[in-house]
């Protein structure tokens, strides 16, 4: 074994009194099942027996208590001197993470105000800020990963072995030890439960095929280990993202109570529940659901976390989610100070994105996510007016602002054989007026591109960005009579195989929070296309319907975002460069659930060419050096270029996030995308108040 050094960062080890914590009750079940023991009372500190009036009393000095090493919120410190709570170097483990502030020192207190649209406070950005914590993080300056849940880790030489050395002494948000029992929980009896997953173990945490022989093997309480079948070079990128949510979700402790393994009367959990039909169903209702569901921990608060905050009270039929401090978060600042510096979130549901915006110059709230590039001017004349506005700039991670995708995939032969046609692909994008869009939808921000990885990144390959962009109907007329062979009619259109005007249908998802300008951006280019004689209708639709199309494969022509363009991000979001890759790459669709065997999805086996371009792909994750993995995915770059597979817009313009002048802690620029976790890479939990 050796240790992983390129991008991995040993924290400074900070010891603690030999002292241990009592132990905590384990946290009840949510009020909807059958009711656990009621967990006692926090032991008050002992008082000391008066003296009988006849008696004098000892004069003895008692000694000082020992001086804590750490400092926290006032709000813990009074519920320590209630006794409510174990002292703050009893709630921390003996080794915690240490951050370093970004700006400044923070200081404890104060609530932040945080606004969403809609009824998911997760997905609406509290996710980013408040709920990710996985086995490694981000540096703040996106070089590479360190260990984050644990303290260390152990990579074999063959990148098929990770030992994993927990931080003794972690707790749950209840109290209670965080150890590799939770990981055995996870992995043993959820991924590997085949009443829970009869498919067979499977997680976008482990690459394809390789679930079955995965090991897991608990080494000691606070030391598992992880071996896969097959190198998996990429492992500790992977688990910084969004794929390494499920580590931080398993609180055994908590869950058995709704596994039939641990509770023999689960069957009475689920009678009383009565909306579920078994304990696999209950299990998911109040588990992190069959993928890994961020939200639970918005809708019970007795669900131990491992989170900053912890919620108090839920969302429910309100428009208000009030979370506080976790008292056991196990991170510190440079000075000692427990993190968070924030006591508490409060978080604003509102009816749609205009309100929002309106509270937010108003001073109401703190933070938002997604502001809408349409209201870049509006925040900046605010601020420029003395709102109390501060506005960041962090740089998109992102290769482009939109790709569009022609489903190669879809039942209907003869259109899926035209979107398959690179000639059809390239006479569409030379179609396009990019500066328009570029002026009319982002403000002028950006420049015409296609979907490629950036230009100042390692994994840029020339002309991949600027093959096709240009606007130039008669190109792209001399492209699509390539394709159409039966000619136009008498309007001007296409005909298809069968002598009929060939029309597609362009869905977009209209109630994106990121993609507010999905529509703008789609009927601009329903116009383009008119114009070189490709019929094309809009079919704005919402998450809902648009999830059914999606399992059906019904969506011929789709709008979506343009991951992987900084750094490695090509190599850990290759969803647009990898055929049979990711749940979003469109263009594929019924490939991909080919390959993962999606349940209630139309699957579609995939011709050889993009078989074997995926596993050129899966070669990348098996190599052991960072340098290696870039060297094989060039490769698979240089494919993506020659195939053509999406059509993109433009490459991002600078970003910018509005907050309210009075948080401090967050730094003037970043690297922002979905691999970062948005936010997360500013390490919200050492934002402050200011006032």
């Amino acid at each position: 074994m050796r240790k992983y050094a390129l991008n991995i960062l040993i924290l400074v080890v900070m010891l603690l009194s030999a002292c241990k914590a009592p132990t905590a009750t384990p946290t009840q079940a949510p009020t909807t099942t059958a009711p656990t023991k009621e967990a006692p009372a926090a032991t008050p500190v002992p008082k000391t027996e008066e003296p009988k009036k006849t008696e004098e009393p000892k004069k003895t000095e008692e000694p000082a208590a020992p001086a804590s090493k750490y400092k926290e919120s006032p709000m813990l410190a009074d519920k320590v001197k209630a006794g409510q709570l174990p002292p703050v170097d009893e709630r921390l483990p003996i080794n915690p993470r240490v951050i370093k502030p970004l700006v400044e020192t923070g200081k404890h207190g104060g609530q932040m105000r945080f606004g969403f649209v809609g009824n998911s406070p997760e997905w609406g950005g509290l996710l980013f800020i408040a709920a990710w914590e996985h086995l490694t993080s981000w540096k703040p300056d996106f070089s590479g990963v360190e260990p984050n849940l644990v303290e260390s880790i152990d990579v074999s030489p063959d990148v098929t072995a990770y030992t994993f050395h927990m931080r003794k002494g972690m707790k749950w948000s209840d109290g209670v030890d965080f150890t590799a029992d939770d990981i055995a929980f996870y992995i043993e009896d959820v991924l590997f439960n085949t009443e829970l997953n009869p498919g067979g173990p499977g997680a976008d945490w482990i690459p394809t095929g390789q679930g079955p022989d995965l090991k897991f093997e608990k080494i000691d309480d606070y030391t598992f280990r992880l071996t896969f079948p097959k190198p998996y070079g990429t492992f500790l990128y992977v688990l910084a993202q969004w794929q390494g949510r499920y580590f931080a979700m398993y609180p055994k402790h908590y869950l058995q109570q709704f596994h039939k393994k641990y509770n023999p009367n689960v069957d009475e959990l689920v009678k009383k529940d009565g909306t579920v039909a078994d304990w696999v169903a209950l299990f998911y209702k109040y588990g992190p659901d069959t993928w890994g569901n961020p939200g639970r921990m918005y809708q019970y608060p007795e669900y131990p976390v491992l989170y900053p905050w912890v919620t108090t009270q839920p969302l429910g039929t309100g428009t208000q989610v009030v979370m506080e401090r976790n008292p056991y978060y196990w991170k510190v600042d440079t000075e000692g100070n427990q993190l968070p510096y924030i006591d508490g979130i409060l978080a604003i549901s509102y009816q749609d994105a205009e309100s929002r915006t309106f509270a937010l110059l108003n001073g109401d709230i703190d933070a938002v996510k997604d502001p809408g590039g349409e209201n870049r001017i509006i925040y900046h004349d605010a601020m420029n007016e003395g709102k109390p506005i501060k506005i960041y700039y962090p740089k998109s991670d992102g290769a482009n602002t939109n790709t569009i995708h022609f489903n190669q995939t879809i039942s209907d032969t003869y259109k899926a054989s035209v979107f398959a046609d690179i000639n059809f692909r390239i006479g569409m994008s030379y179609a396009i007026n990019r500066a328009e869009i570029i002026e009319i939808v982002h403000n002028g921000q950006g420049t015409p591109a296609q979907q490629a990885p950036n230009n100042d990144g390692p994994l840029y390959i020339e002309g991949m960005d600027t093959q096709y962009v240009e606007y130039d109907p008669a190109k792209a007329t001399q492209y699509l009579d390539k394709v159409f062979t039966n000619g136009k009619d008498a309007d001007g259109y296409y005909l298809d195989d069968k002598g009929k005007r060939f029309e597609i249908i362009f869905t977009v998802q209209n109630d994106l929070s990121y993609g507010t300008t999905y529509v703008q951006v789609a009927e601009l280019l329903i116009g383009y296309w008119d114009k070189v004689g490709v019929k094309a209708t809009l079919n704005s639709i919402a998450s809902d319907p648009y999830e059914q199309a999606r399992k059906d494969n019904t969506i011929e022509c789709i709008i979506f975002t343009g991951e992987g363009g900084a750094g490695i991000t090509p190599i850990l979001d290759p969803r647009y460069y990898v055929p049979l890759y990711g749940y979003q790459g469109y263009f594929d669709r019924a490939w991909y659930a080919w390959r993962v065997k999606e349940s209630g999805s139309v699957q579609a086996e995939p011709p050889q060419w993009a078989k074997d371009a995926y596993a050129k792909y899966e070669e990348v994750l098996m190599q052991p050096t960072t340098e290696k993995q870039i060297e094989k995915m060039k490769v698979v770059l240089q494919e993506a270029k020659e195939r053509f597979y999406v059509i993109g817009i433009s490459r991002p313009g600078e970003l910018y996030y509005p907050y309210h002048a009075r948080l401090g802690g967050i730094p003037n620029t970043w690297y922002d995308g979905w691999a970062e976790g948005v936010e997360k890479i500013t390490y919200p939990e050492q934002w402050f108040i200011k006032e």
